[in-house]
């Protein structure tokens, strides 16, 4: 009867889990579509398929699920970009293709959905005082995955930190534009821009390529 129980319990802990899965997803997914004011528990409970007591058996407010589920989202990504084993050798490339990865953060759902909480927050004090420490945390798993990209040796060069929050400051401002122009995020004019910033501070002391 113990294995049977264990069983039991197993089989509806995964039904559980992806009951939640589904939803925090449709969160996401109309947050994205339908924007703060669209993003009703209604809607939500329709994109994801489940009853009315099911949503809010996990959630019991709308900001409560959509902030949830922007930080599930991130996450997520982060933690599968952080876990990328193929990163190239030399520093040169090395920087090049954290930078590419640092660029591609910021056209992915996660980012979208988050601005969506971001400007809707401006209006909404109940939002903004609940988004704080999510932002925070999405802030801190923004800097482990970039000195993660970068690698140890670059991350601990004289300047590197500062480099790191200008690089996603600017990123976010950029991306920004692509709500109104959509294009080939993959060759955006900055990325030059930004690779050149990071070689020049990263490489430019220890190889002379500054200046």
């Amino acid at each position: 009867m113990t294995g049977e129980s264990d069983v039991r319990r197993r089989g509806e802990q995964e039904r559980s889990r992806v009951a939640k899965k589904q939803i925090l997803d449709a969160a996401v997914t109309v947050l994205i579509k339908d924007g703060y004011s669209g993003a009703s528990t209604v809607r939500i409970q329709q994109e994801a398929g489940v009853s009315r007591g099911k949503l809010l058996n996990y959630f019991q407010s709308r900001d409560e699920l959509l902030i949830a589920a922007v930080h599930h989202l991130a996450a997520t990504r982060f933690r599968t970009l952080s876990d990328r084993s193929d990163w190239p050798i030399g520093a040169a490339d090395r920087i090049s293709a954290a930078v590419d990865t640092m660029w591609a953060t910021y056209q992915q759902p996660y980012f979208w959905a988050s601005m969506e909480l971001w400007l809707a927050s401006r209006a909404h004090d109940d939002l903004r005082a609940a988004l704080l420490p999510l932002e925070r945390d999405l802030g801190r798993m923004v800097r482990e995955s970039t000195d993660t990209f970068f690698g140890a040796d670059l991350a601990e060069v004289e300047g590197y930190s500062e480099m790191r929050e200008l690089l996603n400051t600017s990123m976010r401002g950029v991306a920004m534009t692509y709500a109104l122009e959509q294009r080939d995020a993959t060759r955006d004019p900055h990325l030059r821009a930004w690779k050149g910033l990071a070689e020049s501070v990263l490489l430019g002391s220890r190889f002379g390529t500054s200046g």
